[in-house]
């Protein structure tokens, strides 16, 4: 604390690891929205609890439908910016 003010410490004190997640179905309308179409059509599994959880995103598991290449998907919290 002796570089930044206090006012910005406190501020990143607020992005934290280990938050509790949001909800699965917002993340999947987050997903669709940025996609422009259906989950489904996109990957053929993704996990039904995200594997991590963060103040900004999750991430889920998932496997590509077209390839079958399992992935990691990040989806931002609703409302950051």
């Amino acid at each position: 604390t002796d570089l930044l003010s206090p006012a910005y410490v406190r501020g990143l004190q607020t992005l934290q690891d280990q938050v509790p997640p949001f909800s699965t179905t917002v993340a999947k309308q987050i997903l669709e929205q940025e996609w422009g179409r259906p989950i489904d059509t996109v990957v053929s599994y993704i996990s039904p609890e995200p594997v991590a959880a963060a103040s900004l995103g999750q991430v889920y598991k998932a496997t590509l439908k077209e390839s079958g290449m399992e992935v990691a998907i990040k989806v931002q919290r609703p409302n950051i910016m």
